[in-house]
């Protein structure tokens, strides 16, 4: 029976796992809600790799080699902090879960060559249609001073600012490498319908972490000087015309600020009154709640300080051991810029908003885990020895 034949079912497996690889990248963008994103991972990505990783023998670069070691440090160690924290058999899921993603996209694109191009394409042509439908429903019913909220994962303002910055980062992108004018075009509008969401979503966090992101993309990827001189000459255009006809200068003093110095000075406290959580942290948990003279909240906003405050000095070197070990690797092949340029974006994203990096699947997967596993599998890719790579093409 071909069932029995092991060539055969890895066959079967890895068109299955490529296929849910792209259903569970674009779905962050389509999914009805958190927990749907993890029915949709659970089905088209982690079933078919639970059913094929256990059975095979490690190959360290085909599994993401030292990438996926040191993610898999860092996230070993927030499960050991968890028995101090609490909830300790969640985070062992989510060790499981994150480790199959991290292993099986590694192994599944040593096999399938991933178009980057493609899948940017269709990220941002569900983004820019996303994000239409969103503006269409949202202000049907309310004023336009009111902060764009969204469905699904984007259900705040924050977060789908965060995610369409990512469509508008990856359009100009597009639009920038495109050989045509009519593509350049198209990406173009695509950018602007993303843009215009995250305009109407007031966050600033993601306004400032896509001009970073553009700015390191331009001088990567140096697109011709008619192309982007045209384009930034168009939005001051529509910027002055927004000054001179709309209340637009209310619409940013209403804003007001933000709270993230109240929160962020009464984690450096609460560190400072338990010297050695500064080592080990509190502890991972599923309920942290840090109050302030304005109110509870119950995560850091700020990745990286919530995981200096959860798993302490060791576990925010792990982290960094990780990330350093991507940007340093991947910004020096220049086939990898453009997933560079996506976690750069979505680390100053994470900078201002959002908990550990280790939890369950939700939007930050897209600012980090999504980039970070598709650059290591790349990057891994390159490095498998020649007899490996044969072999895999038979």
């Amino acid at each position: 029976m071909n069932l029995l034949q092991r060539e055969w079912r890895e066959k079967k497996l890895l068109g299955w796992s490529f296929g849910g690889l792209w259903i569970f990248i674009t779905a962050f963008l389509w999914s009805p809600s958190r927990d749907g994103l993890e029915g949709i991972y659970a089905l088209a990505f982690f079933i078919p790799m639970l059913m094929l990783l256990p059975w095979r023998k490690p190959e360290f670069h085909q599994y993401g080699g030292w990438f996926s070691v040191s993610a898999l440090a860092y996230a070993s160690w927030c499960c050991i902090t968890s028995f101090w924290g609490g909830d300790t058999g969640f985070f062992i899921l989510q060790w499981l879960v994150l480790a199959t993603w991290l292993l099986g996209s590694a192994w599944v694109l040593q096999r399938r060559v991933l178009d980057l191009e493609k899948l940017f394409a269709w990220l941002v042509v569900i983004g820019a249609l996303a994000a239409l439908l969103m503006i269409a429903l949202f202000y049907k019913d309310h004023g336009l001073s009111e902060r764009l909220e969204g469905k699904g994962l984007m259900r705040t303002p924050t977060v789908l600012g965060q995610v369409f910055g990512l469509v508008v980062l990856l359009a100009t992108i597009l639009s920038w490498r495109a050989t045509d004018l009519k593509r350049t075009l198209l990406f173009f509008v695509a950018a602007l319908c993303a843009l215009g969401a995250l305009a109407l979503s007031q966050s600033r966090g993601p306004v400032l972490s896509l001009m970073l992101a553009l700015l390191l993309a331009m001088v990567w990827i140096r697109p011709s000087l008619r192309v982007w001189v045209g384009q930034l000459a168009f939005l001051l255009s529509i910027l002055i015309l927004l000054i001179v006809f709309t209340p637009i200068e209310q619409m940013v003093v209403g804003r007001g600020v933000s709270l993230r110095d109240e929160i962020w000075l009464q984690v450096w406290q609460s560190m400072g009154s338990q010297p050695l959580s500064l080592l080990c942290g509190i502890g991972m948990s599923e309920v942290t709640v840090i109050a302030t003279a304005s109110g509870e909240f119950h995560h850091a906003h700020n990745a990286w300080l919530d995981i200096f405050y959860r798993t302490g000095v060791i576990g925010l070197l792990l982290a960094l051991a990780h990330l350093i070990l991507l940007l340093v690797r991947g910004a020096a092949n220049a086939a990898t810029k453009p997933l560079v340029i996506w976690l750069v974006y979505g680390l100053g994203c994470l900078l201002v908003d959002s908990r550990s990096l280790f939890w369950e699947v939700d939007a930050k997967w897209l600012l980090y885990w999504v980039p970070a596993a598709l650059l290591a599998a790349q990057l891994s890719r390159a490095v498998v020895p020649a007899t490996v790579s044969a072999a895999t093409k038979q």
